[in-house]
């Protein structure tokens, strides 16, 4: 009975299987496509040069920056090792992501005539099988390359690769992506600094600034680790600047003479037809401001957000980096330190959307404790765009729009 009751499981799941193949019928055709291998070849051979480039440049910045891990722990020099390390990561993330959306873009300009496979009739969603089976198959990307090569070379597990690791584990099992994305759930909402934290958001500096010596000395009733983790997270959640944090540690004043007005939305949202006909496409998003803090200063003001856009795949969902996404705002607010409207001539401050690939990150620190009196009057509005269309505004303070949408 048990024999047959293992044998009637596997056939279960042969069945759905079989139901559910793990890749669409046409990337059959595509790799057995001349025409098209023809097309990929020099880009990959190009892209493996690429990632050989990387994996050299990163082995000498390790052993330049004398990295390495104690107890699953990576071990820094100073602070202006880890914002150099952190900032050559993100620039080659960067450039690998940017290959593929050059190489990708070209293949699909120069096979689109010749393709013999046909998805489906609709020529856009024939195109998204395309991307999806470069992506897949014949480029096979990795997310964050460089980081998880830095990671590799060390051997430890970066607070980025395993926050990656989980995310796609969720695109995969979330067919809906109803659930909360767990990239707006972390200690440090922009990911610039994931890359040089280990899993638990640890580090160790073997020859910390003067300046961060002094502020951890000046804690005694807070553990040297558990006081460093609390700076380090601080200072990378508003700074990406060597100059800019130096700048905090030295002079660690800011005046403190109002309370900045606080507020914080994220959530994930459908995009309409008319602006993704050949996909569903989703894109999940957090905006906020809050006061710059550290032991009770509140007096500078942090704009941030973050906007990412996923697309449904054969199975579950994943990240485009073929579609730009943006964030821009718009506000005016009250400066209670000087009393008086800020911005000064009493019109909306207006920021421009910065479109970027698959991901896109907005943060300003005002100088000024920025403050809301009456929400009739004053506001705080942040726009997402898509592939530079409007897409939603989000009316974190009062009800007004940026530009009458």
């Amino acid at each position: 009975m048990k024999k047959f009751y293992i044998l009637f499981c596997f056939l279960c799941y042969f069945w759905a299987g079989q139901a559910q193949p793990l890749y669409p019928p046409v990337y059959d055709c595509y790799q057995q496509d001349a025409a098209l291998f023809s097309k990929t070849q020099p880009w990959v051979q190009e892209f493996e040069k690429l990632k050989w480039d990387i994996q050299q440049q990163l082995t000498t910045l390790i052993q330049s920056e004398q990295v390495y891990v104690a107890q699953a722990i990576p071990h820094y020099r100073d602070l202006r090792s880890v914002v150099n390390i952190a900032t050559l990561l993100n620039r080659l993330d960067s450039v690998y992501d940017q290959f593929f959306v050059r190489a990708a873009t070209a293949i699909q300009m120069e096979y689109g005539s010749l393709s013999a496979c046909s998805a489906d009739r609709s020529a856009a969603n024939e195109q998204q099988f395309l991307i999806d089976y470069l992506e897949e198959k014949v480029f096979q990307l990795s997310t964050n390359y460089a980081s998880q090569e830095f990671a590799r070379q060390l051997g430890f597990k970066s607070a980025r690769v395993f926050i990656d690791q989980e995310t796609d584990s969720w695109l995969t099992r979330d067919q809906d992506l109803s659930e909360h994305d767990l990239q707006l759930e972390q200690p440090l909402q922009d990911d610039y600094f994931w890359c040089v934290f280990n899993a638990g958001w640890d580090m160790e500096l073997t020859n910390p600034e003067s300046a961060l010596l002094h502020l951890l000395e000046s804690d005694a009733g807070k553990g040297k680790q558990s006081k460093l983790k609390e700076i380090l997270l601080f200072i990378f959640d508003n700074w990406r600047e060597i100059e800019d944090i130096l700048n905090w540690l030295n002079t660690n004043v800011f005046g403190d003479c109002h309370a900045v007005a606080r507020a914080s939305f994220k959530e994930t949202i459908p995009l309409d037809r008319n602006l993704s006909p050949d996909h569903r496409r989703k894109i999940s998003y957090q905006v906020l401001q809050r006061g710059v803090l550290l032991d009770g200063r509140a007096t500078k003001t942090n704009l941030k957000g973050v906007a990412r856009v996923y697309k449904k795949k054969w199975i579950g969902w994943g990240r485009d980096r073929m579609q730009q996404v943006g964030i821009s705002y718009c506000t005016l607010q009250f400066d209670p330190c000087n009393n008086q409207p800020w911005p000064l001539n009493g019109s909306p401050y207006i920021q421009v959307p910065n479109h970027r690939y698959a991901k896109s990150v907005l943060q300003q620190i005002h100088p000024y404790a920025l403050s809301i009196r009456n929400s009739q009057e004053e506001f705080l509005t942040f726009d997402i765009h898509f592939n530079s269309s409007y897409l939603k505004s989000i009316y974190l303070f009062g009800n007004r729009p940026c530009y009458g949408n």
